[in-house]
C-alpha cells in the first residue's frame, strides 16, 4: 500500500480502497459511487460509522457539554458518550416522529433528530452498501471478503436505533478550558458489522 496521508493511520486501508475504486466522496451524506456506499472493516473493527448528523436545536451541544461533560486532562469540559439504546444516563425514544436522547433522571432540552432528516440521510448513503472485510500488516492490505447489501429499510433503521443496535456517538469538548468555542468531532451513527444485515432486505457476498 503506497504511503501519504490518505493511506496513514487505521482509516488509511478504507481510503486506499476507495482510491482504487475511484471514489473521493468521503464523508459527505451522499453514497460514494452510482448509488453504493463503500465501507472498510477488520477483524478488530467493533463499530462502523454509518454517518454524522448533528442534533436539534442547534445550541444543544453546548447545554450537553455544560451539564454532562467532565473535565479532560487539559481542563476542558469533554462530553464524549456513546449510546446503544440506553446507557448508564440517558436512553434513545422515538415518539412524535422524532429520535430523542433523553437523561434516566430529570429533565430538560434534549437531543433530537426528525425521523424525516435521519431517514433521507440513511436512505441518500446507505440504500446501497458494500461492507468490505481486510486485514493490514505492516504496510500491506489484504481484502479478504465483500458484503453487498441492498434495499436499506427505513422501518428497521428507527427500529434498530431504538432497539439498540445502531448507537449514537457524541464527541465534544471545549475547545479551550472555559470558553463559550467547542471543538465537535461530529455526531456519530455507528453499527457493528455484524448487525449491518438487520437494516437491509437483501444480502450477497461477493467474495
Amino acid at each position: 500500500m503506497p504511503s501519504g496521508a490518505r493511506t496513514a493511520g487505521s482509516g488509511g486501508p478504507g481510503n486506499f480502497l476507495e482510491d482504487q475504486l475511484g471514489l473521493n466522496v468521503g464523508s459527505q451524506d451522499i453514497a460514494d459511487s452510482v448509488g453504493w456506499e463503500v465501507k472498510y472493516y477488520t477483524a478488530k473493527t467493533n463499530l462502523i460509522t454509518l454517518f454524522h448528523k448533528e442534533a436539534q436545536p442547534p445550541s444543544i451541544m453546548r447545554y450537553m457539554v455544560n451539564k454532562w461533560g467532565w473535565k479532560d486532562a487539559h481542563g476542558r469540559l469533554s462530553f464524549r458518550h456513546t449510546i446503544s439504546g440506553k446507557s448508564d444516563r440517558f436512553r434513545i425514544d422515538s415518539d412524535a416522529n422524532q429520535i430523542l436522547v433523553r437523561p434516566l433522571k430529570g429533565n430538560g432540552p434534549v437531543p433530537y433528530w426528525t425521523h424525516d432528516e435521519l431517514l433521507n440521510i440513511a436512505g441518500g448513503k446507505l440504500r446501497r452498501l458494500v461492507l468490505v472485510k481486510g486485514e493490514l500488516k505492516t504496510d500491506k492490505v489484504r481484502f479478504l471478503q465483500a458484503d453487498c447489501y441492498e434495499n436499506l429499510h427505513i422501518g428497521f433503521f428507527i427500529y434498530e436505533l431504538v432497539r439498540g443496535t445502531i448507537c449514537i456517538d457524541f464527541d465534544v469538548r471545549e475547545a479551550t478550558p472555559g470558553s463559550a468555542g467547542l471543538r465537535n468531532h461530529g455526531t456519530k451513527f455507528r453499527v457493528s458489522p455484524d448487525n449491518v444485515c438487520r437494516l437491509y432486505t437483501k444480502k450477497e457476498r461477493l467474495s
